[in-house]
């Protein structure tokens, strides 16, 4: 089968949804086309929220705001390595997009959420440059509003917005239970499934054709000039032909073992995101010539465990701890020598010190990492999206004493006794003199339960004695290298005509070493309006 068209967009999460909708708001043809049967990807599985600098909901609810602060802000994330040019692109742009889409698209300002995770960093914002979409429903976008992709992160029809107004992600068991029912009786989709939703709705109403289950294999060339993609749907052979090019944005390469090991070659990774993503979008670029470019330092790294998938229970899929239980009291992190190494309630500190190579041993001296909590964690917060004081899965190791749990984990007793001995003497005078853990606003913000004596701070002294083994993850910290119109670049220095890519499957180089909440999924719609809106001229 062959398909003629303008442009096509290879990937459904946020960045694919904007380069399609941006190309629909230019007058061309678009169609879009996804891997997995479920739509959304990565962007699915996430809260949702969007970092954009000066944006036109900031000035209609009274606040202002400056690039230039969001500039020395993003220059400090960069940490040096990202590109001028790209973080230009980016400040220049994205509030331009986010105006556009929100004709097609409803956002709303995320209240209350300072610049994660450094508001002490110049330039930095303590409201407004957070945005979410307005929460949608199932049947709204029939026929794909049961395939989409969730993850295992988020409540139905609760948003990150929500999240907040209610007290913070720590404070599940203070949320209201007959509103969270009357949404879910209501089918309601809210944080990234929102996001997808709410684009996909756009893309229905203009009758994008969406061809899930399409496989692609290979970009089709022209002499020198991208012309279309070749792919399999359903074992059957496609051919579509873009006249005005293919926008990659097929993710990153977190589900593909050779690629991990080739540009992480990190300890305990696990993938963060969808298996389908496994670096097609590179796969296929660079089998043409594009440049490849990756971030030395990789900040956009998350921290969790493994937990079984709800279609298969067989298989593990990762479970985010960082924002979702390493900051709650009665918990602490510690290493195979059963010693406290960070400051659990920030989860890039966590990431920083797992990440850290000791010269004198030759290793990553904090892996393995285990989460240990007590009796008390249990009762009073969510484990795993399980209600607080519900019964703890049996792939949770737990015991009546310390020293049973470090047995059954391989550790030393005594040690681990000392450590937690230690902790908990300063817990309960509500300060931690080893690692400062809940002195800054945003680890405060992340515990969120009103009713404990510390945000973050907590004894660990109740039967059962619990541990999960902790897992790395990241967004990819390489991609292809492409301008400031989203154009891949070739090898040689040059633009491949008629390919451009976006999302994670570019290289972060508006980012670069720094990791901001809502900042990949902005950069994805971003560069996916930029490269419509070249394709189109």
């Amino acid at each position: 089968m062959e398909i003629e068209t303008d442009l096509v967009v290879a990937g459904s999460g946020a960045a694919g949804c904007g380069a399609a909708l941006a190309g629909v708001l230019r007058g061309l043809r678009v169609v879009m086309v996804e891997k997995s049967r479920k739509l959304g990807g990565a962007t699915a599985a996430s809260l949702g929220g969007l970092w954009v600098p000066g944006n036109h909901l900031m000035a209609e609810a009274g606040l202002t705001d400056s690039l230039d602060a969001a500039r020395t802000y993003a220059t400090f994330l960069g940490g040096g390595y990202a590109l001028p040019a790209m973080v230009d692109a980016f400040l220049q742009n994205s509030h331009v997009a986010l105006r556009d889409f929100a004709t097609r698209v409803p956002f709303r300002l995320l209240r209350g959420l300072p610049d994660h995770y450094y508001p002490q960093a110049e330039g930095s914002s303590a409201d407004g440059r957070m945005v979410e979409a307005m929460p949608i429903a199932r049947d709204a976008i029939a026929p794909w509003g049961d395939r989409l992709e969730e993850g295992v992160h988020n409540e139905a029809g609760v948003s990150w917005g929500d999240a907040i107004a209610w007290g913070g992600l720590g404070a599940r068991q203070h949320w209201p239970e007959e509103e969270i029912a009357g949404r879910r009786e209501r089918r309601l989709l809210a944080a990234g499934p929102a996001l997808v939703g709410q684009f996909l709705r756009a893309l229905i109403d203009a009758q994008v054709p969406i061809l899930a289950g399409f496989r692609a294999d290979e970009l089709l060339t022209t002499d020198g000039r991208v012309t279309g993609i070749r792919g399999t749907q359903d074992g059957k052979p496609v051919r579509i032909v873009a006249r005005r090019g293919v926008v990659l944005a097929t993710g990153g390469y977190e589900g593909n073992p050779d690629l991990v090991n080739r540009f992480e070659g990190l300890p305990d990774w696990m993938n963060i995101f969808p298996r389908s993503v496994e670096g097609d979008g590179m796969t296929m670029g660079t089998e043409i010539g594009a440049a490849t470019w990756r971030v030395p330092n990789n900040l956009a790294m998350l921290v969790g465990y493994g937990i079984p998938s709800p279609d298969d229970p067989n298989e593990r899929v990762f479970f985010s701890a960082g924002l979702r239980g390493l900051s709650y009291p009665h918990s602490i992190v510690v290493n195979d020598q059963a010693q406290r190494f960070c400051d659990e309630s920030q989860f890039q500190r966590v990431v920083a010190a797992l990440t850290r190579f000791d010269l004198a041993t030759h290793r990553h001296p904090n892996l393995p990492a285990w989460m240990i909590f007590d009796g008390q964690y249990c009762r009073r917060y969510s484990f795993a999206r399980r209600p607080p004081g519900a019964l703890l899965p049996d792939w949770v190791t737990r015991a009546d004493s310390l020293d049973a749990l470090a047995a059954g984990i391989g550790l030393d007793p005594a040690t681990l006794a000392a450590s937690v001995a230690r902790f908990n003497d300063g817990a309960a005078r509500g300060e931690d003199p080893d690692h400062g853990r809940g002195s800054s606003a945003f680890a405060r913000s992340t515990a969120g339960d009103p009713h404990a004596a510390h945000p973050n701070l907590g004894t660990i002294a109740e039967p059962p004695f619990c541990a999960v083994r902790l897992k790395l993850g990241a967004i990819s910290s390489a991609g292809l290298l492409t301008d400031t119109d989203a154009r891949v670049q070739h090898v040689r220095g040059r633009p491949i005509p008629g390919l451009y890519a976006c999302g994670n499957t570019a290289a972060p180089t508006e980012s670069g070493a720094g990791y901001q909440a809502g900042m990949s999924l902005m950069r994805g719609l971003t560069f996916g309006w930029l490269a419509a809106r070249h394709a189109a001229s």
